[in-house]
């Protein structure tokens, strides 16, 4: 098996091995972006049991209510933020992963070519050697 075929399939196998770091990176970023939405919502939701509780007549029992709902939800926003900042290390520590392993396939991709280049040019010079010379 000539170096140029054994290159190309290592490339090949880098470049599987890219896509599914891609792919993971991928999910990685969907769920970050899942967990903002999660954490604007949840802003949200307090904003307006916040208000709830400027207006008259509430009863005790609404305003104990409104305190417990109030309290998970700063539960909620603490883990989601705890989750984010964990996910978003990763996602950086993702990125510096497929970055070297593009630059790794890219250096796999071009041996393979300088070698493909490599091989033909020694295959014509060997074509040529067993051509019989012209006579004049």
């Amino acid at each position: 098996m000539s170096s140029a075929r054994i290159t190309g399939l290592a490339a090949l196998k880098r470049k599987v091995e890219y896509r599914k770091w891609q792919m993971e990176t991928g999910r990685l970023i969907s769920e970050i972006r899942r967990l903002d939405d999660r954490i604007s919502q949840v802003s949200a939701l307090k904003d307006i049991y916040q208000d709830h509780l400027t207006k008259p007549a509430l009863t005790a029992r609404e305003l104990i209510g409104i305190r417990i709902i109030n309290m998970h939800l700063n539960e909620r926003q603490d883990l989601d933020k705890s989750r984010l900042e964990v996910l978003a290390e990763e996602r950086q520590r993702l990125m510096a992963m497929l970055a070297a392993k593009k630059r790794e396939v890219d250096t796999l991709e071009d041996e393979t070519k300088r070698l493909k280049g490599r091989e033909a040019e020694e295959k014509l010079e060997k074509l040529q050697a067993l051509m019989p010379a012209r006579r004049v």
